[in-house]
């Protein structure tokens, strides 16, 4: 008797067929090529498996709840940024002609205005920026909205949470949003805040109820800090100490902002603030007229499933094209699309010095390989290589010709390109650049050059193992 002529059989063969035809139809939809062929492969050569996998995390879905609240968001915050809009002193940019169409893809983006009027500082370990947290939360008036990833109460955050309660305890309102999973680990002693005075968010909740469920490795990867609407902070710095992972030890780069974009941040911390808990933040209390603060000409950036276009992913390869010096990047994880790719070979070859600084060793193995499986055809296409020995280098940082800088929360990989919630501040001047060209080079006297032949004496398993892990790239 033959295998197939068993109902059971012939009903499994035809449910492997319909999702090999469904997935024709649906996976390619919206979706860059490479991901869409890693996707259709998994599909058609394990189809049940890839069906449950890609149900899971193959396309960005919220849950019916929060998707009903992102369609109205953009009407719910008009006002703000209506307000925005309006505010004084809006920026003029005055960059070089190669960058005009950055400048106007930024523009017509028209989520946030470009505000002059910014001053811009570097915080570069959490020491010290617990220190500056803990001063302006004790001075703080009438708000203290914070947003991270990951926040802990350990030895070096305690004094933080310990100005949060007592600012709480003299009448300020204090609003916290972690994320779900990234903070899932201290969870119950973050949800104790609340007794203590201060507000607790959580971003992507998970749950089992239909209206709440969604895709369950959607995270908010924001860092920011406002302070009454004057002082922010953002960058790639959690709440928590820098070696909260058992061998590993992050170096991070937080900003201090003040000035009008602050405004910027205020606006993302409203969206996300009434995206989980229904309450919109938007009197004048939170949004108080703009004070010029410095000479910095900067606008605020934030991607993510309640913004349709993947802006940090599109401003990084118009910044490749448009530089005609160096582009020097510092990011955690490098695994990037086709296009990025191959736009950072593209300004190598034309001349241009590229240059990338990653860790050594990073936190999720997988992740490590199909990093490294990159790295043949950037030496070979002459972009310069440097990882740090020691420690997880966590900052994201790309500077362009000297002149233009971003700085944030977004890696240099699919995930944050389309998946994460991300913000990034793109400024303008070549003051702030030069700070920043600085804090590189500090980073790249202790990152030694990885060179070509270093590179060929990797052992062949190591070889395959890269291999293997690059056809997973558009997945990660």
């Amino acid at each position: 008797m033959n295998a197939l002529d068993s109902p059971i059989a012939q009903l499994y063969v035809l449910i492997e067929w319909t999702i090999r035809l469904a997935a024709l139809f649906i996976v390619p939809l919206r979706r860059p090529p490479a991901a869409a062929t890693a996707w259709l492969l998994l599909l058609f050569f394990l189809p049940i498996v890839g069906l449950v996998m890609y149900l899971l995390v193959g396309r960005p879905r919220i849950s019916r709840d929060r998707a009903e609240k992102v369609a109205h968001l953009t009407h719910t915050l008009r006002p703000i940024t209506d307000r925005l809009a309006q505010a004084e002193p809006q920026g003029s940019g005055n960059l070089p002609a190669r960058f005009a169409a950055v400048d106007q893809m930024v523009r017509r983006w028209r989520q946030f205005p470009l505000f002059d009027g910014n001053r811009i500082g570097l915080i570069d370990s959490m020491d010290a920026f617990a220190a500056e947290l803990v001063r302006e939360i004790d001075a703080a008036r009438d708000h203290v909205h914070l947003t991270f990833y990951i926040a802990a109460i350990d030895r070096a955050t305690r004094p933080v949470f310990d100005a949060m309660e007592r600012a709480a305890a003299r009448g300020v309102t204090v609003r916290l949003i972690v994320d779900d999973f990234g903070s899932k680990e201290n969870m119950r002693d973050l949800r104790r805040l609340a007794h203590r005075g201060i507000a607790v968010g959580r971003a992507f909740p998970r749950s089992k109820l239909p209206r709440k469920s969604a895709r369950f490795d959607l995270r908010n990867h924001r860092k920011l800090v406002v302070i009454d609407g004057q002082v922010g902070y953002a960058g790639s710095m959690n709440l928590v100490h820098p070696e909260f992972r058992r061998g590993q030890s992050y170096e991070d780069l937080m900003l201090r902002i003040e000035g009008p974009v602050v405004l910027e941040l205020q606006a993302i911390f409203a969206g996300d603030w009434y995206l989980e808990t229904g309450l919109l933040l938007d009197t004048e209390q939170y949004f108080p007229a703009p004070v010029t603060a410095g000479h910095e000409s900067c606008v605020g950036l934030p991607s993510g499933p309640e913004y349709p276009e993947p802006l940090l992913q599109r401003l990084l390869l118009g910044l490749l094209h448009a530089a005609t010096e160096r582009v020097e990047i510092v990011t955690p994880y490098f695994v990037p699309d086709e296009s990025t790719l191959d736009a950072l070979k593209a300004a190598a070859r034309r001349g241009v010095h590229c240059e990338l600084i990653l860790p050594e060793s990073l936190d999720h193995p997988l992740v490590q390989l199909a990093q490294e499986s990159y790295f043949d055809e950037l030496l070979e296409a002459d972009v310069i290589i440097r990882r740090h020995p020691t420690r997880l280098l966590h900052s994201k940082i790309t500077l362009c010709d000297g002149q233009l800088s971003l700085v944030g929360s977004a890696n240099l990989d699919v995930r944050s390109s389309l998946i994460n919630a991300e913000f990034g501040l793109l400024c303008y001047s070549s003051e702030t650049a030069a700070r920043l060209a600085d804090q590189i080079e500090a980073y790249r006297r202790v990152c030694p050059l990885l060179t070509r032949e270093q590179w060929d004496e990797r052992g062949r398993g190591r070889i395959l193992a890269q291999n293997l892990a690059r056809l997973t790239s558009p997945l990660l």
